[in-house]
């Protein structure tokens, strides 16, 4: 793998730490102390083209990383039709895309090796040791369980010995009572003992016996008491178990909610890497039956929007997609798919062929070229973006480029989509629509409707230049140069590219690359 960061340890005094891969700016170098991102000029300084100076030294045993983090927002250099193509703007804009590569690279590599550990000489998957942590989960769940079910039979027992002591207290009861009844007597036979001692002496001895089952049954009752508190003693000891066990098992559910998090962050650390599976078109996608994620490409993205749709009885969401961006034959959108909700989302897009995005499409060959038309807000890349109309002409997905017209060739502006109702394109030879121009135009249906397009065919005669714009509306499209009838002799000569002197030019009647020459 490609070198994109160096590791150190730091000793509690050292400021510089060196790094040996290339970049490209220097906002692309980032710094790290045990994981945690510095901020450059508050934490640290670029010292020289390859050293990084901290402000004050990491502390001694602390992790130290510079690292190589390229913006990938946007493209080192942007190319614009007409301008010169620089080999150096070539190279930066390679070794953009060699640098994030790489660095995506060592990414997806570092998430695998997290995503495994080594165990009796294999390698084990954070989802296996999830799927463990689970079991293991539910084992203590199932002990936690039993341990409830012990606590509520030790309840149960300690609910009947509380009964039993409550009938021994009714009996306690019931006994006083009874050796009351007895004093009773014994204070009768008394009074009566002078005329029947024997009876007397008889009531007495009832009365002691039954003061002497009053005591056996206070002290049943005693022992019923301590036999109850000595359940709910138990009872407190279960009750305490089950909580120790529900604690066990909370600690395993965290442990496999972890394990979980890691997997799933191992997966979409190498989802950065994952292929895509290719589909033609609109009509390619909807006739789709995913069975599983997955990740899909559309080389053609003409016509597709977010929506739902339904496939054998099944609907499918795509949404995500930007409310500025049109697609064409010519643009591959990339889309990633969740099955469980049967949902396709927005990822990205691509030229099919890169040089499209800054080379014009003047379209020299066949008899007939024919643009599609549609009605869009407009954007800062249309010519009268915040003049005019708020919306203007897309032709292939293009916000009104300027067209270069040859001879001899039919172009047609195909206006059926709906998008054009209200807004019919005509040929005017000023943009404020001052003079129309009909030579060689023709005209079908509505604008917005099906068959409906405006095409002129070009002749020797053209003016230089025409604009296409709407009749209804200003400023909408754009013009563009009749190669027919322009005048070559007007012009004297033009600067073909980056000349080692200033008074370097070139004839118009010559061909050059417009790149950087020697002499």
């Amino acid at each position: 793998m490609a070198t994109t960061s160096n590791s150190y340890t730091a000793n509690g005094s050292t400021v510089d730490f060196a790094f040996t891969f290339p970049y490209q700016n220097n906002t692309d170098i980032k710094v790290s102390v045990d994981e945690v991102v510095q901020s450059l000029t508050t934490h640290y300084t670029l010292h020289n083209a390859t050293t990084i100076r901290f402000g004050a030294a990491p502390g001694s045993g602390k992790a130290v990383k510079v690292y190589r983090d390229t913006d990938s927002s946007k493209l080192a250099a942007t190319f614009y039709p007409g301008s010169a193509i620089r080999s150096g703007d070539l190279n930066d804009n390679y070794n953009q895309n060699l640098y994030v590569t790489q660095e995506a690279e060592n990414d997806a590599t570092t998430a695998l090796t997290n995503s495994r550990v080594l165990e009796s000489g294999a390698y084990v998957s954070a989802i296996t040791k999830a799927a463990a942590a689970v079991t293991t989960s539910n084992t203590a769940n199932t002990t936690a369980g039993n341990a409830v079910t012990t606590a509520n039979s030790a309840n149960s027992t300690a609910s009947s010995a509380s009964t039993t002591a409550g009938n021994a207290v009714t009996t306690a009861n019931a006994a006083t009572a009874t050796a009351n009844t007895a004093s009773t007597n014994a204070t009768n036979a008394v009074n009566t003992a002078n005329t029947a001692s024997s009876t007397a002496t008889t009531a007495t001895n009832t009365a002691n016996a039954a003061d002497t089952k009053g005591d056996t049954a206070i002290a049943t009752a005693n022992t019923a008491s301590t036999n109850a508190s000595a359940a709910v003693s138990t009872a407190n000891t279960a009750n305490s178990t089950a909580s120790t066990a529900n604690s066990t098992a909370n600690t395993a559910s965290t442990n496999a909610t972890n394990a979980v998090n890691t997997a799933n962050a191992a997966s979409a650390s190498v989802a950065a890497a994952v292929l895509y599976t290719p589909k033609a078109d609109k009509a390619a996608l909807i006739a789709t039956e995913p069975t599983e994620n997955g990740y899909y490409e559309i080389a053609d993205s003409s016509d597709i929007v977010n929506a739902t749709w339904t496939t054998n009885s099944v609907n499918y969401t795509l949404s995500g997609i930007p409310g500025t961006f049109q697609g064409s034959s010519g643009l591959t959108m990339r889309l990633s798919y969740t099955h469980s909700s049967k949902t396709y989302a927005w990822a990205s897009y691509f030229a099919n062929d890169p040089e499209e995005r800054y080379v014009s499409d003047t379209r020299t060959f066949g008899s007939t070229v024919t643009y599609v038309v549609k009605v869009a807000t407009k954007t800062a890349k249309h010519r009268y973006n915040g003049s005019g109309h708020s919306s203007g002409f897309t032709l292939d997905a293009q916000q009104a480029p300027f067209l270069e017209l040859n001879p001899g060739m039919t172009y047609k502006f195909d206006q059926a989509d709906s998008s054009n109702s209200g807004h019919p394109l005509v040929f005017y030879q000023e943009s404020d629509k001052t003079t129309g121009y009909s030579t060689g135009v023709t005209t079908n249906g509505t604008p917005g409707s099906a068959g409906a397009y405006t095409q002129i065919v070009t002749s020797d005669t053209n003016p230089t230049i025409l604009h296409y714009q709407c009749s209804a509306h200003a400023l909408m499209g754009n013009c563009m140069q009749m190669n027919t009838a322009f005048d070559r002799t007007a012009h004297q000569v033009i600067d073909a590219g980056n000349f080692d002197t200033s008074s370097s030019t070139a004839a118009l009647s010559n061909t050059y690359d417009g790149g950087n020459f020697d002499s």
